[in-house]
């Protein structure tokens, strides 16, 4: 089969020819059609997320039909179309128990410790498999079991949006769009902000009611004119580095809530307790979603009330060029390569 495989860190994507998975009992094998491109893959490549398993197939998200599954796999068959949860987890741990599979202690990730999609076929759990309905289209499939599935989690489990809940949302790329969208599905009062005037216009389209360009400057003094002087209930952080993060805690009112989805991994944040203690803010980290989340953000897709925003699909021999567009900055939505 077909792969591109990173073999060191900060080195470039080889395209090999190797032999297609063999499953066992509790796998399936999947022929992959279709994989998102993700912010984080610019860390992983570039060796930044702490990874030592090299040489490595990337590629978290993840859309095929299945090819053949294992002895002990139910519920799937040959031709389902699926979308792949990129998180294998053990199942029995407090963390797994609880539905909180990204915390679990024995985690593997597709396309960070685990071969993942940029390749013609995978295997993966059977656990991890989830059916796509006829009118979700596998190119826009592939990015729900990251970038909107995230984004779903964020906003119901961490941001707790209601109905009236003002929300800042720093950065509306590929997950950002998707988080927006989410927010205002649950009532949200929406601020998108960004330094990128073509997502702006984006994010109007997709219901936000106001917007701010952050390449004016620090964005909190708008954040509060346009609340009353308050602040927001929320921030949420796709961007999380040094020049947002002073605005991003200036914009929250007393009581609210900062969340970060994004982040830099060597940076760290200062905080002044005081004015935590004083205001009691809360400041929360959301990682990812679960399985029933993605299963639940399908489910919302297929009844059109989200909008999965792809960019463009490139070949898998093309992928530098999506790399690049999000290296650069020039990617509305994610990019999404054809395999």
């Amino acid at each position: 089969m077909r792969a591109l495989v990173l073999e060191e860190f900060g080195g470039p994507l080889i395209p090999r020819e190797l032999d297609v998975p063999a499953i066992g009992p509790h796998e399936a094998l999947v022929r992959v059609r279709n994989v998102g491109v993700c912010g984080t893959d610019l860390k992983i490549r570039a060796g930044r997320m702490g990874l030592d398993v090299l040489p490595l197939i990337m590629g978290h998200e993840i859309a095929g039909e299945v090819a053949e599954v294992g002895s002990e796999v139910q519920g799937f068959a040959a031709g389902d179309r699926v979308a792949v949860n990129f998180y294998v987890t053990c199942g029995a741990c407090r963390y797994c128990r609880q539905g909180r599979d990204t915390l679990c202690p024995n985690m593997r990730q597709h396309g960070f410790s685990r071969d993942g999609g940029f390749a013609e076929y995978m295997k993966t759990p059977g656990v991890n498999l989830c059916k796509l309905p006829d009118n979700v289209p596998l190119d826009k499939a592939c990015i729900l079991g990251d970038a909107v599935a995230t984004s779903y989690h964020a906003v119901t489990k961490k941001a707790r949006i209601d109905p009236g809940t003002t929300v800042a949302l720093v950065g509306v790329g590929g997950v950002g769009l998707h988080a927006l969208q989410m927010a205002k599905l649950a009532g949200g009062w929406t601020i998108a902000i960004d330094v990128n005037q073509d997502r702006l216009n984006l994010a109007r389209k997709l219901g936000a009611d106001a917007v701010i360009d952050a390449k004016q400057g620090p964005f909190h003094e708008e954040v509060r004119r346009l609340t009353g002087g308050e602040g927001v209930d929320v921030v949420m952080e796709f961007v999380s580095n040094e020049d947002t993060l002073p605005s991003s805690y200036r914009s929250l009112r007393r009581g609210g809530r900062l969340v970060f989805v994004g982040y830099v991994p060597e940076l760290p944040m200062s905080l002044m307790p005081h004015e935590m203690v004083r205001n009691e803010y809360e400041f929360l980290g959301s990682r990812a979603n679960s399985k029933q989340e993605l299963e639940e953000t399908v489910a919302l897709v297929s009844q059109g009330k989200i909008e999965p925003v792809v960019d463009r699909v490139f070949s898998l021999e093309d992928v530098e060029e999506a790399f690049d567009a999000l290296r650069e900055g020039r990617s509305l939505g994610r990019n999404v390569v054809a395999v």
